[in-house]
């Protein structure tokens, strides 16, 4: 896509959010997740606060298994979720879903893990904390967080490749700052991120 096709301040955030997370943990997992919202037909919550409920819900589940982990492995566990998220309409059903940049502690958090399995992992966090945030039930609903094909990438400080790891995250990121699908001055912001 030629670069008009994208929001150049939404790709200067992106990169300054990865490179914040950098601050914090030397080594990082940046995970692309899809959040979607079910048929109308289903009661649930889509208003503008589900994103932000979803965050801080992920934050305090995260913060639990954080406890929960340093009690396990002995050691101090400590992670800062960074985020960004855009919001979009699909063209073909009109429907307002996300698309969503979560970076965590690779030191905790290698990948999502087996998110389809009954076993504790950062996937089913994801996925409870989006059940949550929009009111519908999990497990059942939990298809409606969506993993894209090779979605983890891994970044880390001491790596003499550190700016090519950025570059090939930030490369992979521009489909959240393309302008299609994008709805500008609706009310509704369409982009946010961790500060």
């Amino acid at each position: 896509m030629p670069t008009e096709q994208y929001n150049q301040e939404y790709i200067q955030k992106i990169d300054s959010v990865i490179r914040k997370s950098l601050n914090f943990h030397t080594r990082i997992s940046a995970m692309r997740v899809d959040l979607r919202f079910p048929d109308p037909s289903m009661n649930h919550s889509d208003d503008s606060k589900a994103i932000t409920r979803f965050i801080e819900s992920l934050k305090a589940k995260i913060q639990a298994d954080l406890i929960r982990k340093t009690h396990l492995w002995g050691r101090r566990c400590v992670n800062n979720l960074h985020y960004v998220w855009v919001r979009e309409v699909g063209e073909i059903n009109n429907k307002k879903h996300y698309h969503v940049l979560l970076i965590v502690n690779k030191d905790i958090y290698k990948g999502l893990g087996n998110y389809g399995q009954d076993e504790l992992c950062l996937g089913m966090l994801i996925q409870q904390a989006w059940c949550g945030a929009i009111n519908t039930d999990y497990p059942q609903n939990r298809y409606l967080v969506h993993f894209p094909e090779n979605p983890t990438y891994w970044l880390d400080t001491n790596s003499t490749e550190i700016e090519n790891q950025i570059s090939a995250l930030n490369e992979r990121c521009l489909y959240l700052a393309k302008h299609h699908t994008k709805h500008y001055g609706n009310g509704e912001r369409s982009f946010g991120c961790s500060r």
